[in-house]
C-alpha cells in the first residue's frame, strides 16, 4: 500500500517549521544564502518560505539582462532544458543538492519553499505538497515528474498568482484553489489561514485530503 501524507499533516509541519518547533524530529537541515530546508527523521523534506526580506530580491524577483517582455522575471533553463523562473530555480538547485542523497519520501513547501518544492519534488519523483505556491515554469508541455506534485492555493493569495500567466508561467503538477467567504487581506498567505480553509466541508469534498491521492 502506498504511503500518503495528509494535507493537514503537511500544513502542520510548515507551521512548526516557521515556529522553530520541529525539535528532535529533524535529522539534518541547511541554511545556505537564505535557503532553508529540513529533512526529518521520518523521511519528510520541509522547505519553508521566505525567511529574510532579502530573499524576495535574491529569489522572487530576478532583474537581469532579459528582454523587457520578462517584466523583471528572469527565465533560466534547468538541466533538462525546461524553462523556470530564475530565482525559484536557483533556490531549488540548492535544496536539490541537499536532498538528492537523502531520497525523501515526501516534500512539503510553502510560498518560496513551495516554488522550490515543485521543482525538487518533480525532479526526484517524490510526492510533494505545495501550499501558497507561485508559478514556476515557462515550459508549456508537462514535465517529467509533475504527476507527483499537488499545489493548494488560496484565490486571495497574491503570491499564488505570480509570475503572471500572460508571461507564459504556470504551476507544476495538480492545482487546487480554495476560496474564502471574504478576502483576508494581509493574512491570506499565512499557513494558519490555509489550515482554516482546509477544514471547510466544501473544500474537503473537492480537494484530496492526502497525497498521493
Amino acid at each position: 500500500m502506498t504511503e500518503t501524507l495528509t494535507l493537514d499533516e503537511a500544513a502542520d509541519l510548515i507551521r512548526d517549521a516557521y515556529a522553530d518547533a520541529l525539535g528532535d524530529r529533524v535529522d539534518t537541515s541547511i541554511d545556505i544564502r537564505g535557503v532553508q530546508a529540513h529533512y526529518l527523521k521520518d523521511g519528510t523534506l520541509i522547505i519553508p518560505g521566505t525567511n529574510e526580506f532579502s530573499d524576495w530580491f535574491d529569489f522572487n524577483l530576478q532583474f537581469g539582462a532579459e528582454s523587457p517582455e520578462t517584466h523583471g522575471f528572469e527565465v533560466m533553463p534547468g538541466d533538462s532544458g525546461s524553462l523556470y523562473h530564475g530565482g525559484f530555480l536557483e533556490h531549488a538547485q540548492v535544496v536539490y543538492t541537499f536532498a538528492k542523497g537523502l531520497r525523501p519520501k515526501f516534500v512539503v513547501g510553502h510560498s518560496l519553499g513551495a516554488a522550490s518544492a515543485q521543482i525538487v519534488g518533480a525532479s526526484l519523483g517524490t510526492p510533494t505538497v505545495a501550499f501558497a505556491s507561485p508559478r514556476t515554469t515557462k515550459t508549456a508541455t508537462r514535465l517529467r515528474g509533475e504527476g507527483w506534485v499537488v499545489n493548494v492555493n488560496r484565490t486571495d493569495d497574491t503570491v499564488a498568482h505570480v509570475p503572471p500567466p500572460f508571461l507564459g508561467f504556470r504551476h507544476m503538477g495538480s492545482l487546487y484553489w480554495m476560496s474564502p467567504e471574504e478576502p483576508n487581506v494581509g493574512e491570506d498567505h499565512r499557513i494558519d489561514n490555509y489550515k482554516d480553509l482546509l477544514k471547510l466541508k466544501r473544500h474537503r469534498e473537492r480537494i484530496p485530503q492526502a497525497w498521493p491521492a
